[in-house]
């Protein structure tokens, strides 16, 4: 049954989803590294696809994506969309600080200042209650 709340198990089950897809998201970025190709058109796409068909992370980054799946599919049978999707933003925090620590990239201040804001969205999202019943929101617009 759907709530219209977040509870700590909902919670933690979208933080799992977003933990399993930055997971799959490093190891897909990973696996596309080593190509040795430095941009992909249509003219060399064949060539793309035929060495990355090969690589161990990339079929990792695909078979984590499944389980993500999964995950996702368990978050929305027990919430609102409009709820988990939100709080499923986590990923843009979790994807540059793991990206920082294993891939080595830099994020500048503009992307962090950003990612503050995704996590007070994240705030007022999750806090948000079971929706007000319209006669008492038509109480604040007279």
């Amino acid at each position: 049954m759907k709530q219209n709340h977040l509870t700590l198990k909902i919670f933690s089950l979208i933080v799992l989803n977003d933990l399993v897809d930055t997971a799959a998201q490093l190891f897909m970025k990973k696996g596309l590294l080593h190509t040795g190709i430095d941009s992909v058109n249509l003219s060399n796409i064949a060539e793309f696809a035929a060495r990355n068909a090969s690589s161990a992370f990339l079929w990792l980054g695909i078979l984590v994506y499944a389980l993500n799946f999964f995950i996702w599919i368990v978050v929305l049978y027990k919430v609102d969309l409009s709820i988990a999707m939100p709080v499923g933003s986590f990923s843009y925090i979790f994807i540059p600080i793991f990206a920082i620590l294993f891939l080595h990239e830099h994020v500048n201040m503009v992307r962090w200042i950003g990612i503050i804001c995704i996590i007070l969205g994240i705030h007022f999202v999750s806090q948000s209650k079971k929706p007000v019943k319209e006669e008492k929101a038509n109480q604040w617009l007279r």
